[in-house]
């Protein structure tokens, strides 16, 4: 072989040596950070809840969130447990993390005076109720699951009447989320959903779908319409996984491919916190837990972009 046609062969980077080409190296992973459920309030310990202890704990999650340089951090809802100041000393704390929080706000988060909620999602930074941002590819599905709910909405709001009129009803049922610190997604929402999976899809995106109720979950913490959601999901195929806070416990399930993961509370004991780094592979989801929550490696769906 001439020299010049060596040196072209190397710059296209073949020979006709026999050398092997070398494989790829694997695209760096997306990278977040994930905490649910610091439920802050200026209030003596209620069995297993240590609420004096919330922001201490999340200050050294986000020291070692912000060491891990995600690209953002999740928040999953219930930053607080009660009263609207109470959000001024922990958003604080998250701001430390010198990159964007994205929120969701959890039933605790309206338990605040009927004045206050309507202020609830400006507070938080969150540019609607629900919402989507997109990361490397991935759209990350920010859902509502207090739409419909006895807490959100004043009182004497016809949101909140409507809602108690339906929270009856799932009692009569049996429905195992009739509760009322659990609520659903509304049908205005419903539709958005669908047409925010569609465009997904089309995009070549794969989907993150984020609530604060989980959507399949054993007992009394589940939303009050999983079967009207799970519909919607099941249309698209671009959905790779579902996270979820509400259930202090967490939990852990599979539908069709689909990882249904319950992220732990930082609110229980007051010396161990709870909160996850997630890195998004081609081909895995890679949880790596702190504290009380767990560690997990799982296949993103083969039916995925």
């Amino acid at each position: 072989m001439k020299r010049r046609h060596f040196l072209a062969s190397l710059a296209a980077g073949t020979t006709t040596l026999g050398e092997a080409k070398p494989a790829p190296a694997e695209r760096s992973p997306l990278r977040f950070g994930l905490v649910t459920d610091t439920q802050y309030a200026d209030a003596e310990p209620n069995g297993e809840r240590h609420y004096r202890a919330s922001p201490e704990k999340l200050r050294r999650a986000v020291e070692s969130i912000r060491a891990a340089k995600p690209g953002f951090t999740l928040h999953l809802g219930d930053l607080i447990d009660r009263d609207f100041r109470s959000f001024d000393v922990v958003l604080p704390i998250l701001n430390e993390l010198g990159h964007p929080v994205h929120h969701l706000a959890g039933n605790h988060d309206f338990q605040v005076d009927d004045a206050d909620k309507p202020r609830v999602i400006g507070k938080l930074g969150m540019p609607h109720d629900y919402y989507c941002f997109r990361s490397s590819g991935i759209r990350f599905v920010m859902l509502d699951t207090n739409s419909l709910s006895i807490y959100k909405h004043p009182a004497d709001s016809p949101q909140t009447a409507a809602s108690k009129q339906r929270l009856s009803e799932l009692e009569k049922l049996g429905h195992p989320g009739a509760k009322a610190w659990n609520g659903g997604i509304d049908d205005a929402q419903l539709a958005w959903l669908d047409r925010a999976l569609a465009d997904a899809t089309a995009a070549g995106e794969r989907a993150i779908i984020c609530t604060h109720h989980p959507i399949l979950h054993p007992g009394p913490h589940q939303i009050w319409n999983p079967e009207a959601l799970l519909a919607v999901l099941d249309r698209h195929h671009c959905v790779i996984a579902c996270f979820s806070g509400h259930d202090h416990t967490g939990h852990f399930t599979e539908r069709r491919g689909i990882p249904f993961i319950t992220f732990r509370s930082l609110l229980h004991e007051p010396e161990i916190s709870a909160f996850a780094l997630i890195d998004i592979h081609p081909d895995r989801i890679v949880i790596t837990g702190h504290g009380r929550e767990a560690s997990r490696v799982l296949p993103l769906p083969p039916s995925a972009p």
